[in-house]
């Protein structure tokens, strides 16, 4: 257990850090933090608890889709989650949108939150602990109709671009980017964490 949670810890750090640069970019948030933000915004309360509150959304919508109870357990990972964007959105990388004077280096920025998303997610996946229900939601659609991570993460990445147009969110060129790209990125870390926990740990 304590080698699954190493995978499970490291990787939710990973993505959630992935998620800040992206955000502080301003080259395009992805299009489910499109959403969060204008909430934010418009609402009130942290990015953070936005993120917990959404997920116990996608909590309720993925056991519908899998007609299974809800995943209870997977509402330790929603409050690390929430925890660990503020973390690093509030306090460790607060002013990073101040050192972003050019577009490459805002783009620059962007690729990096990418890169980490994608390999945070498919690292903690790999722990086979209950995931954030964003995420079993993906796993849900995989398993519901015999699609590939890739694929199922695209199809809620576009559902969520819709929301975000409606709602009033700013859609940039680097959410479409995300979409294009991170269900791919996801699938790769996905399968080299794999061989390296199997590897490492077995």
């Amino acid at each position: 257990m304590g080698k699954k949670l190493l995978f499970y810890i490291i990787g939710i750090a990973i993505a959630c850090m992935g998620v800040t640069f992206i955000i502080k970019s301003q080259a395009g948030a992805g299009p489910q933090d499109v959403v969060l933000l204008v909430l934010a915004e418009k609402i009130g309360f942290t990015f953070g608890t936005w993120v917990i509150l959404s997920q116990g959304v996608f909590l309720l919508v993925s056991a519908w889709i899998l007609q299974k109870r809800p995943q209870i357990e997977s509402v330790m990972t929603m409050i690390i989650w929430g925890v660990f964007v503020d973390f690093w959105g509030e306090f460790i990388f607060r002013d990073l949108t101040g050192w972003l004077h050019t577009p490459a280096s805002e783009w620059t920025c962007f690729l990096i939150g990418v890169l980490l998303i994608g390999m945070g997610v498919g690292i903690y996946l790999t722990a086979n602990l209950p995931a954030m229900p964003y995420d079993g939601l993906m796993i849900g659609l995989c398993e519901k109709f015999g699609i590939n991570l890739m694929m199922s993460r695209t199809i809620l990445e576009v559902i969520f671009i819709i929301i975000g147009v409606i709602i009033g969110g700013q859609i940039g060129v680097g959410t479409i980017v995300l979409v294009i790209c991170i269900g791919t990125i996801i699938q790769f870390f996905n399968g080299l964490a794999h061989k390296i926990y199997t590897f490492s740990f077995r």
